[in-house]
C-alpha cells in the first residue's frame, strides 16, 4: 500500500498515526470510523471518515460532574460496535452506579443510539453532554497528524450543520431524538438534562450524515427503522448467499474464510452510477478507496469465490485507463490506475483525483482479464468494453519489450511515488548492501506478470478481438521468459529482486520472485532452488515469509517494506509453490498463516513484524497496519485454493484438483464455487477428489 517519501504519498515523511488494538474501526466501503473503546471521537487519527473527508473529528459524550469507567467497546461486525461505560458521581460509592450502552452502525455516514440505564432502585438525575466538531481534513492531512480548519455549527430547518469553512457545499447533518435541550454552537455542545426513575432507562439516538457537492448521502437506517436489516452485510444477502462455502476439518482454516468473507463484504463499494458495478477498497482506514494493484490481486483471489467482482474491477479500471501523458500524475495512454483520491492534501492529487504511479497494475489487469474468462467471469458486455482496454493495456508493455527492455519505472515528478511496484516505500528497493538503486528500476515480478499477461491476451485475442495477434504475443512472452531465467537468476542460488537503470541487479534476497514463481514464468529447475532458499530461517518466520531476508543491510522486523511478513505475499509465494508442486512449501506456508492468523482474531492484518515464531511466541502487530485489508483477507482464500491446487485446467477446460491424491491434505469442501457462470461443488475427503454440481 501507499505510504511514501516526499510528498503526501511517498511513506516515511509522512508518520501515518498508529491505531491502538484498543480502539474500534469500524467500516462500510468509502466511510469508516475511529475511536477509542468508550466510543468517543476525539484523537489525531480519530474520526467520521466520509469519500476521503473526515466528518467528524470530535464525537465525545460524558455525564457531566460523573466519572466514566470502560466496561467493553468492541466491534459487532465490520460496521457496527457496541460500547459499555459504568459511570457514577464523584466520591459515589458502587451502589450509585448507572450504566451507558452505545450502539454504532456505519453506512455513508453514523447512526448511535445511546441508553441510560439507572439499575437503582433510587431516581437520579444526570446532564448529558454530546460534543461534536468536524474539520473536514483530508485523509491524506489526517495521516499525516494536520487538522483541518473548525467548521462553523449552523442551525437549519430542525437540524444542526457542521459546515467546512472552505467550502459551504460541504457538510455534516446531525439529528438528535429527543431534540437536546440545551445547545451551544460556539462549544459544539448538545445537551440533555435526564432524570431516571428506579430501573428506568432513557433514550437518545443521533445521525450523522455526510453532504457532499450539496448532496446528502442519506444513512440507510435513520431512526425509527431497526439497523439490523439495513445493515451492508445483511442488506446485500443476495451476494452472501451467492458466495462459496469453505469448510475444513482444520477449524481454523474455516473460521479465517467466513471471516475474510465478512470483511470483504464491508469492504466493499458500489459504483453509484454503475449499480451492477461492485469494486473493493483496498483497506481499513487509510485505503478506503480503488487502488488498481489492490483491486486487481483482490479479485484475482477471488475468482471463484465472486463472480461480481472481477466484472466490476476490470469495467472501472477500463474507463480510468490512462488516456494522455500527463508526468505530474504519471499517466501513459494505456497504464491502469493507481489511486483514486478526492483530489486535495497535496502531492499529485492537489489538482486531481486520479495517479497512475505502479508498474504493475497494467500487466495485472490483463493478466485478470485472463483469469476471468478462464473462470467464466466475463460476459458479452464486459468482451465489448474491454477489448480496447486489454489493447491499450498491451501497446504500453509492448512499448518496453519492442525496444528490447524489461518493463521498468521511474519517478516523473517529485510529488510521486520513488517506488512503483508493490514495495512503493522509498526505501523498498535496495541492494543486499543497503543502497538504494538507479532509476529506472526493472522489477523481478513485473516481469512476471507481463509473461502472465502476455499468455492470457493471447487467449482472448479470438473473444476479444484484439489488435494484438496471439502468434506475437507467445514469441514475446517465451522471448521475455528466456531473458528473465538469464538476467534475474543469482549464482548464489535465487532470483534478485530488479535490475536498475545503470544494468545493476539489484542482488537483495527478498519475497518478489515468489509473485513470479506465481505467473510461471520461471523455469521449473530454477524455481525449486529459490523455493529451497525462501523456506530458510533468514527468510521464513515460522508465521510466514519475511519481506526482505534477514541477511541484508536494511533488514529490520518493523520495517514496513524490509523485513516484515505481509499475508497477501506470502500466500502469492504459496501458489507460486503450488504451479511447481512443491506442496511441502505450501503446507508449511499454510500451517504458518493459520498460526498467525488465530492471534488477529481471525483476520490477518496488512502486515506483522517479521520476528522469528521461534524467539517469540506470538505474531507481533505492526503499529500502524491497516485491518481489514482486502488482499490480506483474500490472502486465506487464495491458501485454500493453493493447498489443493484447485484451477481451471487450459487444456480441458475443466475445474481440476492439481495435488496428488496421495499427498494427503485435511478434508476440504468448496460449496458453490463460480465456474463457467455455474456454481461447483468441490469436495476432498481421504485423498479422494469429487467435483459436482452445486446442490446436486
Amino acid at each position: 500500500m501507499t505510504k511514501a517519501a516526499d510528498g503526501p504519498l511517498d511513506a516515511r515523511s509522512i508518520d501515518v498515526p498508529p491505531v491502538p488494538a484498543s480502539h474500534v474501526v469500524l467500516v462500510d466501503g468509502r466511510t469508516f470510523a475511529i475511536s477509542d473503546s468508550a466510543g468517543n471521537i476525539w484523537g489525531a487519527a480519530h474520526g467520521l471518515v466520509h469519500d476521503d473527508l473526515r466528518h467528524l473529528s470530535e464525537f465525545v459524550l460524558r455525564i457531566e460532574g460523573w466519572s466514566s469507567e470502560v466496561l467493553t467497546g468492541t466491534e459487532t461486525s465490520p460496521f457496527s460496535a457496541l460500547f459499555l461505560q459504568r459511570v457514577r458521581p464523584a466520591n459515589a460509592d458502587e451502589s450509585d452506579t448507572a450504566l451507558i450502552v452505545r450502539r454504532r452502525w456505519v453506512a455513508a455516514g453514523m447512526r448511535e443510539d445511546i441508553e441510560i440505564h439507572n439499575p437503582t432502585g433510587a431516581a437520579i438525575e444526570l446532564e448529558i453532554r454530546l460534543t461534536v466538531s468536524a474539520d473536514f481534513a483530508h485523509i491524506f492531512d489526517v495521516k499525516a497528524g494536520r487538522d483541518g480548519l473548525p467548521a462553523a455549527m449552523v442551525m437549519r430547518g430542525d437540524d444542526w450543520h457542521l459546515v467546512d469553512a472552505r467550502d459551504p457545499a460541504t457538510a455534516t447533518r446531525l439529528r438528535a431524538v429527543p431534540a437536546p435541550d440545551e445547545v451551544d454552537s460556539d462549544g459544539g455542545t448538545l445537551a440533555w438534562h435526564a432524570r431516571l426513575g428506579p430501573r428506568e432507562v432513557q433514550a437518545i439516538g443521533v445521525t450523522v450524515e455526510a453532504i457532499v457537492d450539496g448532496e446528502l448521502q442519506e444513512i440507510p437506517f435513520p431512526h425509527g427503522t431497526h439497523p439490523a436489516p439495513a445493515i451492508p452485510l445483511r442488506a446485500n444477502r443476495s451476494w452472501r448467499n451467492a458466495i462459496p462455502g469453505v469448510v475444513s476439518t482444520d477449524q481454523r482454516l474455516t473460521s479465517a474464510c467466513d471471516q475474510a468473507f465478512s470483511d470483504l463484504a464491508a469492504l466493499r463499494i458500489v459504483d453509484g452510477e454503475h449499480p451492477d458495478r461492485v469494486l473493493v477498497a483496498a483497506g481499513a482506514p487509510w485505503f478506503m478507496t480503488v487502488f488498481g494493484r489492490d483491486s486487481l490481486l483482490t479479485a484475482h483471489m477471488m475468482l471463484p469465490f465472486d463472480a461480481q467482482l472481477p466484472h466490476g474491477v476490470l469495467r472501472t479500471l477500463a474507463d480510468l485507463q490512462g488516456l494522455i501523458d500527463d508526468p505530474a500524475a504519471d499517466e501513459e495512454p494505456g497504464k491502469i490506475l493507481h489511486e483514486l483520491r478526492r483530489h486535495g492534501g497535496g502531492g499529485p492529487f492537489a489538482t486531481r483525483s486520479r495517479y497512475y504511479g505502479s508498474v504493475d497494475a497494467t500487466p495485472l489487469f490483463v493478466m485478470l482479464a485472463a483469469d476471468a474468462w478462464r473462470w467464466g467471469g466475463l460476459d458479452l458486455d464486459d468482451v465489448a468494453t474491454l477489448g480496447p482496454a486489454v489493447d491499450a493495456a498491451l501497446d504500453w508493455l509492448v512499448a518496453f519489450l519492442d525496444a528490447d527492455q524489461f518493463i521498468s519505472y521511474h519517478r516523473r515528478e517529485n510529488t510521486g511515488l520513488t517506488n512503483q511496484g508493490w514495495k512503493d516505500s522509498w526505501d523498498g528497493i535496495s541492494f543486499a548492501g543497503g543502497a538504494l538503486p538507479d532509476a529506472p528500476i526493472s522489477l523481478v515480478e513485473v516481469q512476471g506478470y507481463t509473461y502472465a499477461a502476455l499468455v492470457g491476451a493471447a487467449e482472448l485475442a479470438e473473444p476479444l478481438g484484439l489488435r494484438h495477434r496471439p502468434e506475437d504475443l507467445i514469441r514475446r512472452a517465451e522471448t521475455l521468459r528466456a531473458r528473465f531465467n538469464e538476467s534475474f537468476w543469482d549464482p548464489r542460488g535465487y532470483f534478485i529482486l530488479g535490475i536498475d537503470g545503470s544494468g545493476r541487479p539489484i542482488d537483495a534476497l527478498t519475497t518478489n520472485p515468489g509473485h513470479a514463481l506465481w505467473t510461471g514464468i520461471a523455469h521449473a529447475d530454477l524455481a525449486n532452488r529459490y523455493l529451497d532458499r525462501v523456506m530458510a530461517p533468514d527468510l521464513w518466520t515460522g508465521w510466514g515469509v519475511r519481506t526482505l531476508s534477514d541477511q541484508m543491510a536494511r533488514y529490520h522486523p518493523l520495517s514496513y517494506h524490509n523485513g516484515s511478513v505481509w499475508p497477501h505475499d506470502t500466500a502469492i509465494l504459496a501458489a507460486g509453490a503450488a504451479r511447481y508442486g512443491r506442496w511441502d512449501v505450501v503446507d508449511t506456508i499454510l500451517e504458518g498463516a493459520l498460526a498467525a492468523t488465530t492471534h488477529f482474531a481471525g483476520r490477518p492484518p496488512e502486515l506483522f513484524a517479521g520476528l522469528s515464531r521461534s524467539s517469540v511466541s506470538v505474531p507481533v502487530p505492526y503499529p500502524s497496519s491497516c485491518s481489514p485489508q482486502a488482499w490480506s483477507s483474500a490472502s486465506i482464500l487464495l491458501l485454500a485454493r493453493s493447498v489443493v491446487g484447485l484451477d481451471v485446467s487450459r487444456d480441458s477446460g475443466a475445474l481440476v484438483v492439481r495435488r496428488p491424491a496421495e499427498q494427503r491434505v485435511p478434508d476440504l469442501a468448496f460449496d458453490g464455487l463460480w465456474y463457467a457462470d455455474k456454481r461447483w461443488d468441490v469436495r476432498i475427503s481421504d485423498g479422494r477428489v469429487a467435483v459436482s454440481p452445486h446442490g446436486g
